[in-house]
């Protein structure tokens, strides 16, 4: 058998060693034998279908030992070319190994985006659509997908009024201002003593007093019976119309919306039962914690979020460096142990300050977070030592995971503008081809010579004839 080898890829023939090849037994090229299927015994040569451009940097492989890439070319011409040649990934030269494994990399976050902004019409369209279908499918459009109509972004305008509207309730409930007066508090317990019954409102307490003896206006309360309505009729419709009912309840969105349905009814019928209230302290606490509760309701603005890309990201963005965010949680409650323990010590000497370290633990917190409210404070030098060392590793602790998350955002804002782009480029294309096809079925008509019964004019844009 001679020395040379003659190969030919995609038309271009190369021309090698057998010794060369053979370095690398366990690959397709050296496990060639002119038994082979490749080869050709008339033409004395083996001939692959491949693109000869990239062969050069495969005969290298052969040559060098190593794999090195190109920068210019995607990552998944390598990954189909060095599985076609059976080159294990692991021959990839360290300096060229980023090149190859980007591809993957950019596929993961372009599948990411894509399955975060998808909506699950799916089962509606594996079959013939019932008008019954249909409707409910409209609906869970409406309800999901701002950007699916005009109504809908209408309705996603409306839903944040009353998202802000939810929130703003809560706060006027507490405005003396605007509450009723119903009784005085001075009647109310004399009235209660006389039932024979515990009151245990602090009378000393202005805030209590306020809530037992006004109430809110009945504008006020048809206002916040609206917005429990809203909620009530859109969450119920979400659920009635969603295609898929067990990821209806994986999204946090829709168990938050359940945990407020609950927290809303009870409290609404709590609230009418006062006398009950002012008898059981445990009935408050429930009201009290059901009212805070509904407060959440200002996280239904992220439902909007499909309306706003940017916004969406936004929040992936976090979702994706949570590995990062667990990683600073952890180093901030070290640092804050640590500081607790170290300016408790610093101030032992001090009899006013830091009589305990879990005042030196608030204290860690609040001078890390940059806060600083002041109540308390060291007082020795070694204590101000300490303070100013919590507050430099609180600076550097917190700024390093942010550059992190912005990195990821910006990585992600541009794959999804890029995905925006190249839908954006497919529609235009597929609006271009519907324009196109009515006209060539009119040019197909009369070719054919088909009639024009109907008397409509068939106008031929292309000829400027009729």
């Amino acid at each position: 058998m001679s020395e040379e080898v003659q190969i030919n890829v995609g038309g271009t023939l190369f021309i090698t060693k057998w010794s060369t090849l053979h370095k690398h037994r366990n690959t397709l090229l050296g496990s060639l034998s002119t038994t082979s299927e490749f080869y050709s015994k008339k033409k004395q040569y083996f001939y692959f279908d491949r693109n000869p451009d990239y062969f050069n940097i495969i005969l290298d492989f052969y040559r060098n030992g190593h794999i090195h890439f190109p920068t210019h070319v995607c990552g998944w011409i390598w990954k189909q070319e060095l599985q076609f040649w059976r080159i294990p990934e692991t021959e990839i030269s360290e300096c060229c190994y980023p090149t190859y494994v980007k591809y993957d990399k950019n596929r993961a976050v372009t599948e990411y985006i894509k399955n975060a902004f998808i909506v699950y019409t799916a089962e509606y369209q594996t079959k013939a659509v019932s008008c019954l279908t249909g409707i409910t499918q409209r609906i869970w459009l409406f309800l999901e997908e701002p950007t699916s109509s005009l109504a809908a972004r209408i309705f996603g305008v409306i839903y944040i009024l009353v998202v802000v509207l939810s929130a703003i309730t809560p706060m006027l409930v507490t405005y003396p201002d605007i509450r009723e007066q119903i009784v005085d508090i001075d009647v109310l317990v004399y009235v209660m003593t006389m039932k024979g019954l515990n009151l245990w409102i602090n009378t000393e307490n202005p805030k209590e007093v306020m809530f037992v003896t006004t109430k809110m206006p009945d504008w006020l309360q048809n206002l916040d019976l609206f917005i429990m309505i809203f909620f009530s009729f859109e969450q119920l419709l979400r659920f009635i119309s969603c295609p898929r009912k067990l990821h209806f309840f994986k999204d946090w969105l829709n168990v938050l919306d359940i945990l407020l349905f609950i927290a809303m009814w009870v409290r609404y019928g709590i609230s009418h039962h006062r006398e009950k209230i002012l008898e059981s302290l445990d009935l408050l606490i429930i009201y009290a914690v059901c009212y805070s509760v509904v407060v959440f309701r200002l996280l239904r603005f992220f439902r909007i979020t499909r309306q706003y890309s940017a916004l969406r990201i936004l929040l992936m963005s976090v979702r994706v460096s949570l590995k990062e965010l667990s990683l600073l949680i952890i180093t901030v409650m070290v640092f804050i142990l640590l500081f607790s323990n170290l300016i408790y010590f610093a101030e032992l000497r001090e009899p006013s300050t830091f009589p305990n370290m879990l005042t030196g633990l608030w204290w860690s917190v609040v001078t890390m977070t940059t806060v600083g409210y002041g109540d308390v404070v060291p007082h020795s030098v070694l204590g101000c030592l300490v303070g100013s060392f919590c507050a430099m590793s609180g600076l550097l602790i917190l700024a390093m995971p942010i550059a992190v998350i912005a990195g990821k955002f910006n990585d992600l804002y541009e794959k999804n503008a890029e995905r925006e782009d190249f839908i954006k480029l497919h529609q235009q294309n597929e609006i271009a081809e519907n324009q196109i096809q009515p006209w060539e079925k009119i040019k197909s008509m009369k070719k054919d010579g088909i009639s024009n019964e109907d008397g409509l004019r068939i106008v031929d844009l292309s000829m400027g004839q009729e």
